[in-house]
């Protein structure tokens, strides 16, 4: 009998693999209305189960949880929600990422077709899965986790902003951007231009927000269209460029952005970009690998080939600003002037 070696330690393997879980016990804690309850003030153990109507020794332990993963507090015997439960994990929240929440958990999922996809048999992407309501209103209600605040507060910054009165949303889906740079700037008008599916669900959804007579919702077919306007002096592009540079079609794209806007119009691009930092990034690597399963080509779109795209095809003066840690993943956020 040979001697048993020693092994590297298990702990980081078990970690990754009990964090697995961590979804499921968020969402039980959502489905008893723990965060609901916990929101208005702060409680004892005996006093939250007596609320719930649950096991003390289990809600204990759940809190437990709850208090490890960031989300909870504990001070003697009390218990209080921290500022990412309170934005994120409360309906009453107007930031609320539960239906996010709720895609990270149960039997099924993003990684489901894995296996499929490494034999080559990746499904072909569908983008009129963005015309199904609960889709748009989740990605919508996702996109109010920080991402619109973060695009309105980039835009609002950018000196040109206050004059713009003709903006192009291109691929905008339902108009949530549109809408928050509208409510920025009363001048503005706004062209929104996306699959017909979404155009149709996004003019029901949106005709009781403020600044609806303000929004145009164009139909338009991504792969047959090509003209889309003119006259704008604000161009907005988010999370809809990954695919064309990964097909080497970004120049021509932005070779027709130029011809629709004005001289010394403003392009503003949203998108997730590789980390700075070369060591192995778990989310986006996740994200990367997800996107692939779904049949679509790439989820980021590095900062080199955006500036050689847009200074190709007579942009200039660009600023950025990159999200390392304010996101899951690395985000860029860029403006351009066209001054050719």
């Amino acid at each position: 009998m040979t001697t048993l070696k020693t092994p590297a330690p298990s702990k980081g393997l078990f970690d990754l693999l009990y964090q697995s879980h961590v979804p499921k016990v968020i969402n039980a804690a959502i489905d008893i209305g723990l965060f609901d309850t916990l929101s208005n003030e702060t409680m004892s153990l005996s006093r939250l189960s007596q609320i719930l109507k649950t096991s003390p020794a289990i809600t204990g332990a759940l809190l437990n949880v709850l208090v490890a993963a960031g989300l909870a507090d504990q001070k003697d015997d009390a218990f209080a929600l921290t500022p990412p439960a309170l934005d994120f994990l409360v309906r009453k929240s107007e930031t609320n990422q539960i239906n996010a929440v709720k895609e990270y958990s149960g039997s099924s999922g993003p990684f489901d077709t894995l296996v499929d996809a490494l034999h080559g048999k990746a499904p072909a992407f569908d983008g009129k899965m963005w015309g199904a309501k609960k889709a748009a209103l989740n990605m919508e209600q996702q996109q109010k986790g920080g991402a619109i605040q973060s695009v309105v507060s980039f835009a609002t910054g950018l000196p040109q902003f206050k004059s713009c009165t003709k903006l192009c949303d291109f691929a905008g889906n339902i108009g949530y951007l549109s809408f928050a740079l509208m409510a920025e700037n009363r001048n503005l008008t706004a062209h929104i231009y996306d699959l017909p599916e979404v155009c149709a669900l996004a003019r029901d959804l949106k005709k009781d927000q403020e600044g609806f007579e303000r929004a145009v919702f164009h139909d338009f077919d991504m792969e047959k269209d090509t003209a889309f306007g003119s006259g704008y002096d604000l161009f907005l592009s988010s999370h809809f460029l990954y695919e064309l540079n990964a097909n080497g079609g970004l120049p021509e794209f932005f070779k027709r952005v130029n011809r629709s806007m004005v001289p010394g119009g403003l392009f503003i691009s949203n998108h997730v970009v590789p980390p700075k930092d070369p060591s192995p990034h778990l989310t986006a690597s996740l994200l990367e690998l997800m996107t692939k399963c779904m049949g679509y080509p790439t989820h980021h779109l590095p900062e080199q080939d955006l500036v050689s795209a847009l200074k190709s095809e007579g942009f200039c003066e660009l600023t950025t600003r990159r999200l390392e840690t304010r996101f899951a993943y690395p985000m860029l956020l860029l403006s351009a002037v066209k001054i050719k």
